[in-house]
């Protein structure tokens, strides 16, 4: 699975250019991609929509080990 971050360079957008589609700061856009920031609803379709894949391509799955 790609990282939003290879989709976006594939498609050959900016960061910038991104945030600017999206209506967000471009640090903000930032920490999307390094996962430091959840991603509401609305820009998780604005994602989708520019970058032209599904919003579940993007979310990935959270694994966890459990231990005793």
């Amino acid at each position: 699975m790609k990282t939003l971050s290879e989709v976006r360079k594939e498609k050959k957008i900016t960061q910038l250019e991104m945030a600017e589609k999206l209506g967000v700061a471009v640090s903000t856009y930032n920490m999307y991609e390094n996962g430091e920031r959840n991603i509401p609803e609305k820009v998780a379709s604005g994602i989708s929509n520019v970058l032209g894949i599904h919003k579940s391509d993007f979310f990935v799955p959270i694994t966890f080990t459990l231990s005793e």
